[in-house]
């Protein structure tokens, strides 16, 4: 059940964006809410394009505005039950089969045909489809990769690690005297399921199969959650992401995992601890990744704005405006070529991430059903994180509740 304050703020957000059919001046108004619209580089990027497309289509004005990302799915699926919906509808792409499930995307396979994002566009595409349409366009696709404290390694004799295993005998050496060697959300957090996950794809398991099974009790699976358990025993407890991050950005935090989008924010450490802050390829034997945000366009508005949506969400996926979403955002985009030498230039590590892309296994699941329902089963896998994170049951014991929880929720 939504909190009350939750669902005050989703209120708010009805009554102060309502989208309506246009503005005084007679263009149409494309309400377009993100939690990126904050999010410095990706918002200088969202920015641009929406200045590039107002100069393209004078006619339409784009409601860009922000929302706060750990309320951000709950306050689109009130609105969308609703039957309130804004026009450019911005996702973090592992929701997305569930929206479309729903009946709340429209399909985007018709518009998508005439275009090259089907031949140019990454694998990861494929999060997108639902009956064999898509029903959206990927906006990143990564792999993980390891951001760690140069000198906080040097201290304890340690080398960059190659393996799970080092990395966690490294946090082991560092923490203590308030510093950590491990970072992590060890707070209730849609993140917890993505950490858990990145261990267990990354050691080679998975939590589920394509074909609709589970192997969360598998002995491979155990495995990666018992590696997940130990590192998480270095990091603080009961914090959320953003504060991880800033742990790590003053030094107080030795390791952690994240995408490529967790680079810009290293510019933001002090002074003293930017220079040993680096970043290495994620030390599993398989590249654990997937899929970060992607763009919609709702079920059920009228042509003119589905027209001017689909309008913007192309001049998204054209080759001028990849190639910059790559250049502003170090992030390797979706689209093929995107990664420029010119942006590899400005941005070294460019290289590797499009390098652990390329690789990347997806922590999401493959079968349609779960992805309809990956709500349901992020938050079965986000409780057996905490009990993990939080108490002295056995990894075993978990792994087994975990499983009898998943196939129970996709059977009621």
């Amino acid at each position: 059940m939504l909190s009350l304050g939750l669902a005050a703020a989703a209120g708010a957000a009805l009554s102060g964006c309502g989208s309506g059919d246009g503005s005084a001046d007679g263009k149409i108004t494309l309400e377009f809410p993100s939690w990126q619209a904050a999010e410095g580089s990706f918002a200088l990027w969202w920015r641009e394009l929406i200045a590039e497309f107002g100069r393209q289509r004078p006619d339409v004005k784009v409601d860009f505005y922000s929302l706060p990302f750990d309320s951000y799915v709950d306050q689109l699926t009130i609105r969308f039950a609703a039957d309130d919906r804004p026009e450019i509808v911005h996702l973090p792409a592992r929701n997305a089969a569930e929206f479309a499930g729903r009946g709340w995307l429209t399909s985007l396979e018709d518009r998508m045909r005439s275009t090259d994002i089907p031949r140019t566009w990454t694998p990861l595409q494929a999060e997108m489809a639902l009956d064999g349409e898509d029903y959206g366009v990927l906006l990143l696709g990564y792999g993980y990769s390891l951001y760690y404290n140069e000198q906080l390694l040097e201290s304890v004799g340690a080398p960059v690690p190659a393996t799970a295993e080092e990395m966690i005998q490294a946090a082991e050496a560092i923490t203590g005297g308030g510093i950590y060697g491990f970072g992590a959300t060890t707070a209730p957090n849609p993140d917890n399921y993505t950490e858990l996950a990145a261990f267990v794809v990354g050691s080679g398991a998975a939590l589920s199969t394509d074909d609709g099974g589970f192997t969360a009790d598998s002995d491979a699976t155990i495995a990666g959650l018992d590696l997940y358990r130990r590192a998480l025993a270095q990091a603080p407890r009961g914090i959320q992401s953003q504060q991880r991050n800033e742990l790590f950005l003053t030094g107080k935090v030795a390791m952690l995992l994240d995408g490529p989008f967790f680079l810009g924010e290293l510019a933001s450490a002090s002074d003293a601890v930017r220079p040993a802050l680096q970043v290495a390829r994620a030390p599993f034997p398989q590249v654990p990744g997937g899929v970060s945000n992607s763009i919609h366009m709702p079920a059920g508005i009228d042509l003119r704005k589905a027209d001017a949506a689909w309008d913007f969400i192309a001049l998204a996926a054209s080759p001028r405006w990849q190639s910059r979403y790559t250049e502003l955002t170090a992030n390797p985009a979706p689209r093929a070529d995107s990664v420029t030498d010119r942006a590899v230039a400005e941005t070294p590590q460019l290289a590797l991430f499009q390098q652990l892309a390329d690789e990347a296994v997806s922590i999401f699941p493959g079968d349609q059903a779960h992805r309809e329902q990956f709500g349901r089963i992020s938050d079965i896998v986000s409780a057996a994180a905490t009990s993990l994170i939080t108490t002295d049951e056995p990894t075993a014991s978990i792994a087994a509740r975990l499983q009898d929880e998943l196939e129970q929720a996709m059977e009621s």
